[in-house]
């Protein structure tokens, strides 16, 4: 049997990647606070981890990792290596991923609850062009925002943000294309 030819389609950022210290204290943490849920759990070792020894950098590591989908979709995969390496402080200025940012409705009470749980904010609570948004750290230091777009946002850029992304790629933004 012949499997029919599928055109190649591109559907959207499918998840973000973060290296954490303990697995399970992650679980728990992106649960307790943000009502992530693991979906899928994985370990790599042996040959199978040495055949990624260039894409992690090291060889002879043991890689766990595992699938955290958000309430609206959003998925968030895990990764604790052995043996762990060395936290490198994230430099804002250099060229790389800094932060994953978590949708969420009231920053303010968020922000609260999630303060009297002792998790540690590097910003205050901002308010710019129409969005409330702060950032905090997860146990192992990586950044996190959360972000209210309040209903105003929110819905057009789910529903209408592609038909703006064109609009805006033929007319104002149209020499980023060229």
């Amino acid at each position: 049997m012949r499997i029919p030819f599928v055109s190649p389609k591109i559907h959207g950022l499918l998840h973000a990647g973060v290296t954490v210290t303990d697995f399970e204290a992650a679980v728990k943490w992106y649960h307790e606070n943000f009502n992530c849920l693991l979906v899928s759990e994985q370990w790599i070792k042996g040959e199978d981890a040495e055949a990624l020894a260039d894409l992690y950098g090291t060889h002879g590591l043991t890689i766990r990792l595992g699938f955290m989908r958000t309430p609206d979709g959003g998925v968030l995969e895990i990764f604790e290596f052995q043996p762990k390496g060395e936290k490198i402080p994230l430099e804002w200025n250099r060229p790389g991923w800094t932060h994953a940012c978590i949708s969420v409705r009231n920053v303010p009470k968020i922000r609260e609850k999630l303060e009297s749980r002792g998790v540690e904010f590097v910003t205050d609570t901002q308010h710019t062009a129409g969005a409330d948004w702060a950032f905090l750290k997860d146990p192992d230091g990586n950044l996190l925002e959360i972000m209210d777009l309040g209903v105003a946002q929110r819905l057009p850029l789910k529903w209408l943000g592609w038909t703006q992304g064109l609009i805006m790629k033929m007319g104002k933004c149209k020499s980023y294309y060229e």
